[in-house]
């Protein structure tokens, strides 16, 4: 008798449920929970009119099946509601050869996770109809300091933060472009497009890469100068060296004629020998003045390769400093976004005193995806969506 009594307990159990799911299927909340697709890490309550040892609360295993007493293993995952539960009817039916009537509903979501500028970020069981504002809620809204500003003068202190941090990012940003346009010049072409020079400070930035400028163009005027001095004595050289072999085929012509004069006893050997030494002392300046046309040459060529040489140098260290100013202007950008979002927190009108405005940022991580997804406060999440609330300043040019 008892065991009659608790089947008719839970048949009517099962009823009610259905009964009660039946009438809140009209809401909204209910609409849109028809749509979803299980998948693993949801919990299904399962109840089957008339079969409690078949009903009960069942989790999504990590092959998509829910074990179900006497059925075994029954593929939900990517199913809806609608669909599990003809999917078990049928199952039931060629089993037990019986019509049954199951009712699905969800039990418990999987999480959405909230991170990033809200008061308590974490995981939070997802509900249909949930939206990046609806979310946002959950995680106690937007992150608020720790410690209240008071006092005039603390809000002022964060003001001035924010000014110096702007006068790093223009001073970061200003010797940079200097940078880009001396390589621009370098490279015969215009300065890349943003690029420009009509600040002070751009002056002042210009007029010290034109110092450096100025030190690499006395470099080459000296080099220039040197090769220009080695050419002058390259072509005295060659004047004296044609001027020497002139005399030394005169000399040698002379000593043939005196040789053969002396053969026939009409010369002397004394005038021979001076003719021979004649035509060694040319010789022997034709062999001086071959070192120093080689030495000349020779000064021309290292004083050309100084000239290219400074040029690299200089062109290479221009690319060096591009970069570590490049490094320097986000390292100052950065340090200004995060002063301009203690003081928007701390003191919204003074950081619109600041001409400065703060864009709120949604991003979204959808589906285990490393892109995010920028998002609006209306868009509607899914589970396991990965939300990220961030400020993002709007510097005023003027």
């Amino acid at each position: 008798m008892a065991f009659f009594l608790r089947q008719w307990i839970a048949g009517l159990t099962s009823a009610l449920i259905l009964a009660a799911a039946l009438i809140s299927a009209g809401s909204p909340a209910a609409a849109e929970a028809e749509d979803y697709k299980v998948d693993v890490g949801d919990r299904l309550t399962i109840s089957v009119y008339g079969k409690p040892e078949l009903s009960g609360t069942f989790q999504v295993r990590a092959d998509g099946n829910v074990a179900l007493h006497l059925l075994g293993p029954v593929t939900v995952a990517g199913l809806t509601m609608r669909e599990i539960e003809e999917r078990i009817e049928t199952e039931a039916r060629e089993r037990f050869s019986s019509r049954e009537s199951v009712l699905v509903d969800m039990q418990e979501y999987r999480d959405v996770f909230v991170l990033g500028a809200v008061d308590t970020p974490g995981a939070y069981e997802y509900r249909p109809g949930l939206t990046v504002m609806k979310a946002v809620a959950m995680a106690g809204g937007f992150e608020r300091l720790q410690e209240e500003m008071s006092s005039d003068r603390e809000i002022q202190n964060a003001r001035n933060t924010v000014a110096e941090a702007k006068s790093r990012l223009n001073f970061a940003q200003s010797e940079r472009d200097a940078l880009a346009r001396e390589l621009a010049r370098l490279d015969g072409g215009d300065a890349p497009a943003g690029v420009g020079e009509g600040s002070s400070l751009d002056q002042e930035q210009e007029h010290l890469v034109g110092l450096r400028r100025s030190l690499l163009e006395d470099l080459k005027q000296g080099a220039t100068l040197k090769s220009s001095l080695a050419d002058e004595e390259a072509g005295m050289l060659d004047q004296r060296r044609a001027l020497i072999l002139e005399r030394l085929e005169a000399t040698q012509e002379q000593l043939e004629g005196m040789q053969e004069l002396e053969s026939r006893g009409l010369a002397r050997k004394e005038q021979t020998l001076g003719l021979k030494i004649d035509l060694s002392e040319y010789n022997a300046d034709l062999l001086e003045i071959a070192a120093f046309v080689s030495r000349a040459k020779q000064t021309r060529a290292n004083a050309e390769s100084d000239i290219q040489e400074a040029q690299t140098e200089y062109r290479l260290k221009l690319l060096q400093d591009k970069l570590e100013a490049d490094q320097r202007v986000a390292l100052e950008q950065t340090d200004l976004e995060m002063a301009l979002d203690y003081l928007r927190r701390a003191s919204p009108a003074a950081a619109a005193d600041l001409g400065t405005a703060v864009e709120t940022v949604y991003e979204v991580f959808r589906g285990g995806s490393d892109t995010a997804e920028r998002v609006s406060p209306t868009a509607t999440l899914a589970p396991e969506d990965v939300l990220m609330i961030s400020f993002e300043p709007v510097l005023n040019n003027g």
